[in-house]
């Protein structure tokens, strides 16, 4: 499922900055993220459009350009042609506090000739009850009744759905996943190790789910939703999405296939060089122990693996040649993610690289209560020594 880069909050809380006379810090209701804004701004229970990190907005919309100071991104080609511009948004500090993501009022994207219209229309029986089918008190039922208030909607304009908390307004916003565009251009502005390869076509992600994780911060329900379930805690490694498959299912020509997170790869660039994440599939041999997997077993499987070494992403991790772990493992025929012991066991025979396994069968909810604690969970050391 895509993330919503951009989607529709409720302000749940605001919270004074120390030394900080303008800005403050505001909360969203199901959400683990705190984001810093001017003062007076934003009201608790108000609603607003909240942005997360990675997002990559229109440069050319007024509503940014506070923002291009700091945060313009440009694409440019090996022959320096400007290929795309747009506004990132990432996690930066304001007067010592942490700001991650970026949060409008949604007034901003209301109007006759914007977003999100504003509807009014007359009560129905529905809005004569509350939330638990109860009917409301009566002076708010003779209000309604005797003086026909009208209440408004907020809609989509393009097609009209209902706009409420939690909607989804990424498309409606023309927001980007920054990786995704850089990703895209990588060939032509050839910046840093050229992890894309002339495309072989696209992710087959009509098989093959992306790999798109969700981030603890908006999934704030689970510290009681996900209480007595047991979890494998992996350590997230730095570098770049990859899938290697071996399907007939997906094609029966060519099953054995390289992926980038949203490009299926070809094995040679156009300056007959090979590309890195086939030199990296070939360094474990994976076309023939996938293949191998298929003919005994019967079972179509995708490794989706972190991509690491010099060039990928900054090598926080500083790997002096290139590699890959294997995080999670996808069944192409039964649809569905292989557990993580068959998991980690196929690995280990068959010598493929695993991401630091960090803890198995962890009732995590049941010992990390709050979203700080599960924050403080994460911090700590790579096994190379560096953060995590």
């Amino acid at each position: 499922m895509a993330r919503k880069l951009a989607s529709v909050v409720v302000v749940s809380r605001l919270s004074p900055i120390e030394n900080a006379d303008r800005l403050e810090v505001a909360e969203m209701e199901g959400k683990g993220w705190k984001v810093v804004v001017s003062k007076g701004e934003f009201h608790e229970g108000d609603l607003a459009v909240y942005f997360e990190i990675d997002s990559l907005l229109p440069s050319d919309d007024s509503r940014y350009e506070f923002l291009k100071d700091r945060c313009l991104r440009k694409f440019v080609s090996k022959s320096g042609q400007i290929l795309r511009d747009g506004i990132k948004i990432k996690t930066i500090k304001l007067r010592g506090v942490l700001s991650q993501g970026l949060l409008i009022p949604i007034s901003q994207f209301v109007g006759d000739d914007r977003e999100i219209r504003c509807l009014a229309r007359k009560p129905t029986s529905a809005d004569l009850v509350d939330e638990n089918g109860a009917e409301l008190p009566q002076t708010e039922l003779d209000e309604i009744r005797d003086e026909g208030i009208e209440i408004s909607e907020l809609v989509l304009a393009s097609d009209g759905t209902q706009v409420v908390p939690g909607t989804d307004l990424t498309a409606a916003l023309k927001v980007e996943h920054y990786d995704e565009v850089a990703e895209m251009l990588r060939p032509a502005t050839g910046g840093g190790n050229p992890v894309s390869a002339d495309a072989y076509g696209k992710f087959p992600s009509e098989l093959i789910p992306k790999t798109d994780e969700e981030r603890i911060q908006n999934l704030s329900d689970w510290f009681e939703t996900m209480k007595d379930r047991k979890w494998e805690i992996t350590a997230k490694f730095d570098g770049s999405s990859m899938t290697v498959f071996y399907s007939p299912t997906i094609d029966p020509e060519n099953p054995f296939g390289v992926c980038s997170r949203n490009l299926r790869l070809k094995e040679f660039k156009a300056d007959g060089t090979k590309a890195l994440m086939w030199s990296v599939a070939e360094k474990y041999d994976l076309a023939n122990k996938l293949k191998s997997h298929y003919d005994q077993t019967g079972r179509e499987w995708a490794l989706q693996m972190e991509c690491v070494g010099p060039g990928v992403n900054g090598d926080r991790d500083k790997y002096i040649e290139h590699g890959a772990f294997v995080f999670r493992i996808w069944d192409v025929k039964k649809q569905c993610f292989v557990e993580p012991s068959e998991r980690r066991g196929f690995c280990e025979r068959m010598k493929i690289p695993h991401v630091q396994v960090i803890a198995t069968g962890m009732p995590f909810f049941d010992k990390i209560t709050t979203m700080e604690d599960a924050l403080k969970f994460a911090e700590g050391k790579t096994l190379r020594g560096n953060e995590r």
